[in-house]
């Protein structure tokens, strides 16, 4: 039995956001320019979403986890609630849209980088009344990614983190990159409802204006408990209050960073629900990231408790503070 079984609790994890399909094009030297053309090593069709990412990474962490998200009536969304029963996502909450498609997002994935072409469809229709007071009742922890993606969950987002921190559920957030590029969209007034916030360098730059990562998570703490920002191949680094901590990448083969982010966000929350200290939660997360970037698209069958407790032992183990 799960500690939120034994406490009665439904899920440990309640994630809130978009669930795509991914069509990944791997291995590309460069990403191509209109009128030109570049070939991809492979090609293969996902599972795909932060917030769906996400969930199912924590499944595979044995976390007992729903997700609240929308798919489309059509194949796609067929082939996506298969693959989240399969993971062990609790589809309980995701509905079925009559005129929407399911969203689809094009990956190009390199060795160090990548950049996504996406059909919204069903990712920006999810809006906050849809978490139900009782739902968050049942919810230990609530993850929502991919902010700025989501315009109707942002019209209600504030209410929501009320609601959800009067029901004594903890809270994170994962903003994802700006398509719109004004960094903004109301995320000042989100902040001080988080209790951990988890940008990327690119995403912590343009929030504050700040190109020292350092100075960036420092002015983020200032409005949020605990700030974790993802450097990529430079491993993470984690802010909370005074301290800061960075935490070095492992080494890996990478074959595809597309989910590598959601596979940290997961790792690191999972740790970090089981008061482990900040430096273990960063290493987690820097595990977590490194075992999927070791396969193409969500490689969720790469991670597991088993799998993530090998690779922190061989891994790197001294923290830069």
């Amino acid at each position: 039995m799960s500690q939120s079984q034994a406490d009665g609790k439904r899920y440990s994890i309640l994630a809130v956001g978009e669930v795509n399909i991914d069509l990944i094009l791997s291995g590309l030297a460069q990403v191509p320019e209109f009128g030109s053309e570049v070939l991809a090593d492979g090609f293969s069709q996902h599972l795909g979403g932060c917030t769906a990412n996400f969930a199912v990474f924590c499944a595979r962490l044995q976390e007992p986890v729903a997700l609240v998200s929308h798919v489309g009536r059509d194949e796609f969304g067929t082939f996506l609630i298969e693959q989240l029963n399969r993971h062990g996502v609790s589809t309980d909450h995701i509905h079925a849209d009559h005129q929407l498609a399911t969203g689809v997002t094009v990956a190009l994935s390199g060795r160090s980088d990548r950049a996504f072409v996406t059909y919204p469809g069903t990712i920006d229709s999810v809006e906050a009344e849809e978490v139900t007071d009782d739902l968050l009742a049942a919810s230990e922890h609530m993850h929502v990614a991919s902010y700025f993606l989501q315009s109707k969950l942002r019209a209600g987002i504030v209410d929501l983190l009320k609601r959800a921190r009067k029901a004594g559920v903890t809270i994170s957030l994962d903003t994802g990159y700006d398509p719109h590029e004004n960094w903004n969209e109301g995320i000042h007034e989100v902040l001080p409802l988080v209790d951990v916030f988890l940008p990327n360098e690119v995403e912590a730059a343009n929030i504050t204006g700040q190109d020292d990562l350092e100075a960036a998570g420092r002015t983020l703490a200032e409005s949020v408990p605990l700030v974790v920002v993802t450097l990529g191949e430079n491993g993470c680094l984690g802010v909370c209050g005074d301290e800061a901590i960075h935490a070095p990448a492992f080494e890996t083969e990478v074959v595809d960073t597309t989910c590598c982010g959601d596979a940290f966000n997961a790792g690191f929350l999972c740790a970090w629900r089981r008061g482990n200290a900040l430096a273990e939660c960063l290493q987690q997360g820097n595990a977590a990231g490194a075992l999927v970037a070791g396969g193409p698209g969500n490689a969720a069958e790469r991670l597991s408790p088993a799998a993530l407790a090998q690779l922190r032992q061989a891994g790197p183990h001294r923290l830069s503070q």
